[in-house]
């Protein structure tokens, strides 16, 4: 609910509750260390906090004395975490890898994961999502 709330929330209350939703992630994690949904859910919690703009930073870190850390390697190694759990977990898992690879400027990783999401099937709303990134992801790729 903490992830769902923060896209209605103001920058102050996403940042809050970012810290919220990290605090449960970890609990997650430590009470059952092999659900793929935590590891999941944790890189995009990275993967979000790497791409915060200076000006959230400086929000976070007026707030809260300091700003949430986590980088693009941070997110990729959760995602890399769930693969090795569950392989094949889920199209949006690889659709972030690809994100991940890309942004650390490998490209043929980041290919190899758009593949790998465009070769499952969509079959629920999340592999929907999956696909509408992977519609604009693929082409800046060069897959298609």
């Amino acid at each position: 609910m903490c992830g769902i709330m923060t896209e209605y929330e103001t920058v102050q209350n996403r940042i809050k509750n970012g810290y919220v939703f990290k605090d449960h992630l970890d609990k997650a994690i430590e009470l059952k260390p092999q659900d793929p949904m935590s590891y999941y859910l944790l890189g995009r919690w990275c993967y979000a906090v790497a791409q915060l703009s200076w000006i959230e930073r400086k929000i976070a870190a007026t707030l809260f004395g300091e700003p949430p850390s986590a980088t693009v390697q941070d997110a990729l190694k959760n995602f890399l975490k769930v693969e090795e759990i569950r392989p094949k977990y889920s199209k949006l898992n690889y659709v972030f890898l690809a994100k991940c690879y890309r942004d650390l400027g490998q490209k043929g990783q980041a290919r190899k994961m758009g593949d790998a999401a465009a070769s499952m099937e969509t079959v629920s709303k999340e592999d929907e999502e999956a696909q509408k990134e992977l519609d604009y992801l693929l082409p800046a790729l060069g897959v298609y």
